[in-house]
């Protein structure tokens, strides 16, 4: 069920501007998650000491029909567990030994293998796939050491794979490759300077969006037609409203970018009409922190993030509405930070660590939010 992740296509850059922006929080460091990490400190039997939620954020897509998430181990490790849709057993995979990774994981489908991208020793970028169905891992260097300096973002596009990383200097270097055994090219998005958290990015029709926190806490955008390597930057929102990495998606012709704010502040969602650059900003309802997560349904957009007090709620708005309705996915005595969403057959699917270091997965239930324990801390 596992995919490799095979780029057949080249890089994509954003022809046209999409118009709505998703937001994407950054962690911050917040009273909530002095929660998580006094949780986070005891050690659990025959492992490692759990792992502080606020650290890390896991990945979440659907392979082959089936939720997957990669994650970041406590002893920096990487990952990988599956369940069949429709049922409640996991299962788990090493993808890559203790000491290779030292950032949250990006996952995704392309063509039909998993890839994972994440920040490899030395500051490089390494790259894992495996076909549908396959066992074992097959990893890649995409860029060597000093290259690579957050949590990367990889996509699909058709089937060639492009990510996204911060560079050297507070740069954003983009990458890509026709196929899983074509040489990777490397493309400067922005010098150095421009960049200051990990980027997200998504593919817009036939171009690639990139939304960054900027300097002085701005929101920034990129896009770049396929087939071009020319980034055309926009200023999403200006200095001090953005503290944290943002999230961003394609939806219904426009960009949509969801970032947090800072402490008691929430989030804030940007949407720009596709070939237009003015951006509208919609507040979201309820208090959040850390870092949000963004997904689409038939007709509309959720934004999933921690509530002020641990727990894990979901803003979702219908297109074309700017209304707003906000529910619970998880009590506050949950204590989660940084989920993960996806959609998979329609069905709401959100990943998160808890206080304690174990790996939750939530569904929707027509409006109840069913919880799972994927993997607990004392194997992660």
């Amino acid at each position: 069920m596992l995919g490799t992740w095979r780029a057949g296509t080249r890089r994509v850059h954003r022809a046209d501007q999409s118009g709505r922006p998703v937001r994407a929080v950054k962690s911050v460091a917040v009273a909530l998650a002095a929660v998580a990490l006094a949780a986070g400190a005891v050690l659990a039997p025959g492992g490692p000491a759990a792992r502080a939620a606020s650290a890390y954020t896991p990945a979440i897509t659907v392979a082959d029909g089936n939720s997957v998430i990669a994650v970041q181990t406590s002893r920096n490790g990487l990952r990988f567990y599956w369940n069949e849709h429709g049922t409640s057993t996991w299962h788990g995979e090493q993808v890559a030994a203790d000491g290779t990774t030292f950032s949250s994981p990006s996952i995704a489908q392309v063509g039909n293998s998993v890839v994972i991208a994440v920040q490899g020793p030395g500051n490089s970028l390494d790259f894992y796939w495996q076909p549908n169905g396959g066992s074992g891992w097959t990893p890649e260097t995409v860029a060597g050491p000093l290259t690579t300096y957050d949590a990367p973002s990889v996509t699909p596009d058709g089937n060639a794979a492009i990510i996204a990383a911060e560079g050297p200097g507070n740069s954003l270097d983009f990458y890509w490759a026709a196929s899983v055994s074509s040489a990777w090219h490397q493309e400067t998005v922005a010098g150095p300077g421009t960049t200051f958290s990990s980027p997200s990015q998504t593919m817009n029709g036939n171009s690639v969006n990139i939304a960054a926190e900027g300097p002085r806490n701005s929101l920034d955008f990129y896009w770049a037609a396929n087939g071009t390597s020319t980034w055309t930057p926009e200023v999403v929102a200006g200095p001090g409203t953005t503290v944290s990495p943002p999230a961003i998606t394609a939806n219904d012709g426009s960009v949509n970018v969801v970032a947090h704010m800072g402490i008691w502040q929430g989030m804030e969602f940007y949407w720009a009409v596709n070939g237009t650059t003015t951006w509208h900003a919609e507040r979201l309802p309820g208090t959040s922190e850390g870092t949000p997560a963004i997904t689409t349904d038939a007709g509309g957009v959720n934004v999933v993030a921690s509530t002020l007090f641990g727990g894990l709620g979901v803003a979702a708005t219908s297109n074309g509405t700017g209304t707003w309705q906000w529910a619970q996915v998880a009590p506050n005595s949950a204590a989660l930070l940084n989920p993960a969403v996806t959609m998979n057959d329609g069905i709401e699917n959100v990943a998160a660590f808890d206080a304690g270091g174990n790996l939750d997965f939530y569904w929707d239930d027509g409006g109840y939010y069913v919880p799972e324990v994927v993997d607990t801390s004392a194997n992660l």
